[in-house]
């Protein structure tokens, strides 16, 4: 009995190991879409977060849009890599490029 329930104990770490290393990875390929993706969008916002407080000083809900879509895009690049970097296996160092 003893033996089965160790047998249950390594099968289950086997299997938690073995969904987080394919979750890493599909996260690792989707960030190389989405990170460009997210940085467009915060780049764009930024445009029209400046646009309209420099020009269009009455589109006050269109600038604060802009605002809010261009921290909202960061913030979930920044959470994407965070999520990546703390789902790395041990001994797998993850760098993004600048």
């Amino acid at each position: 009995m003893q033996r089965r329930k160790t047998l249950l104990g390594k099968s289950a770490r086997t299997l938690v190991a073995v969904v987080l290393s394919a979750l890493f990875v599909t996260l690792l390929l989707a960030s190389r879409v989405l990170v460009p993706v997210l940085r467009v969008m915060a780049t764009a916002g930024l445009v029209i977060f400046g646009f309209c407080a420099l020009i269009r000083r009455d589109q006050v809900v269109a600038m604060w849009a802009g605002a809010g879509l261009a921290v909202g895009s960061v913030a979930l690049e920044v959470a994407l890599g965070a999520v990546v970097r703390a789902l790395a296996p041990s001994g797998v160092v993850v760098i993004s490029e600048v």
